[in-house]
């Protein structure tokens, strides 16, 4: 007989989306949008005749969580019963003193794991998930260092939230690091995992990420939600990733490169960002627009105005801008001007000789808004 799980991680609720360009009440809709895909999930495991739902970490932001999505995860939680609901805190949802892990008292179909080691929890007949929790959020310790597992026959399963070393996404924070070649070697038949948010269905490791089901970021633009896991009799696991997410992340370019004056910009970005938009819900879509090519360095790319500009046309949630452009300019010739133009060019390009990568940024910068500003151009920050 077969024992069916879903698994998900990575919801973060209570996230702030600032960073994707939604504050107020844009923002509270995207933080609605994270317990509905947790209420979603509760309902396709009883749909599905699940056992139990597997929550692989980061849960919730322990800095911005309170009392609400405490009193919110406990009732959800209780509503799923009698499927179990297994609980291995991550880096944003540690379990530490006063955290909503340790201090709710949660219905009796939810099991919290509660040490650094994998300890085993009896699911099923013959199957067994062996979970472990984060107890700080800057973790280090490896979750597969542990004896091997399955001794006394039977399914044994790992669930806990970890960087797989072997697949880290560049710049991704590193927490309970591990390597995918230990699971099997360690007797497990699959790990259930979180940390990275890009789904990662790895069959031949028995390794699974699940990704957020909602997306968090402009990057993660596939398609998303929770994985169903299958146990079959024989001890065979399979895998059906869904994808029943309902918010969306985009991101475009726009080529300004013919643009005369700003509203050449904003005309570029909202064409660009009304392709980008078609057939989706503008109400729970994040677009991210990047404007690039070579501009006359008298005109504004101001960001704010494009994104202000983007949103009203397309009804977008969300709308984050960034200026890649480069102006379009002979520096020498401008430089071998005697007014005060050629002046500030030659300084800044005498400057630039001399500068690192970093410092060379800041003085294009300087030297684009300079122009602007010495050629009576409206400034655009970018």
């Amino acid at each position: 007989m077969s024992t069916s799980l879903l698994h998900l991680a990575d919801l973060h609720l209570d996230r702030s989306f600032a960073g994707m360009g939604c504050q107020g009440e844009p923002a509270m809709r995207r933080r609605l949008g994270l317990r509905d895909a947790l209420r979603r999930a509760g309902q396709t495991a009883q749909d599905r005749g699940c056992t139990a739902v597997t929550i692989g970490g980061d849960l919730y932001e322990h800095d911005r969580a309170g009392a609400d999505t405490a009193a919110f995860l406990a009732e959800t939680f209780r509503s799923w019963s009698p499927i179990e609901v297994l609980l291995a805190p991550g880096n944003h949802d540690a379990l530490l003193p006063g955290s909503i892990h340790s201090r709710v008292e949660w219905p009796a179909n939810v099991h919290l794991f509660r040490t650094a080691e994998l300890r085993p929890h009896d699911l099923a007949d013959g199957l067994t998930v062996w979970g472990l929790a984060h107890l700080e959020p800057a973790w280090q310790g490896d979750p597969l260092d542990c004896a091997t597992v399955g001794a006394d026959g039977g399914v044994h399963l790992a669930l806990f939230h970890g960087a797989e070393m072997g697949s880290r996404p560049e710049g991704k924070s590193i927490h309970g690091p591990f390597h995918s070649v230990d699971i099997r070697e360690r007797g497990f038949s699959a790990a259930l995992c979180g940390h990275y948010h890009r789904r990662r269905v790895d069959e031949a490791n028995g390794l699974l990420y699940p990704g957020s089901p909602e997306p968090l970021t402009f990057d993660e633009s596939e398609a998303r939600g929770a994985v169903l896991v299958e146990v079959a009799g024989d001890g065979k696991v399979s895998y059906e990733a869904l994808a029943d997410n309902r918010w969306h992340a985009r991101t475009t370019r726009a080529d300004v490169s013919a643009a005369r004056s700003l509203g050449d910009v904003v005309d570029a970005a909202c064409s660009a960002a009304a392709v980008l938009c078609a057939g989706l819900d503008g109400s729970r879509t994040m677009l991210r627009v990047d404007l690039v090519g070579e501009i006359d360095h008298s005109v504004s790319t101001d960001a704010f105005t494009v994104e202000t500009s983007v949103r009203d046309g397309t009804g977008a949630a969300g709308v984050r801008v960034r200026d890649f452009t480069t102006p379009a300019l002979d520096l020498a010739a401008v430089s071998g001007e005697s007014a005060v133009l050629g002046a500030f060019a030659r300084l800044v390009a005498e400057a630039s000789a001399g500068a690192d990568a970093g410092e060379r940024r800041v003085l294009d910068d300087a030297l684009r808004y300079g122009l602007q500003a010495l050629g009576g151009a409206e400034i655009g920050l970018r």
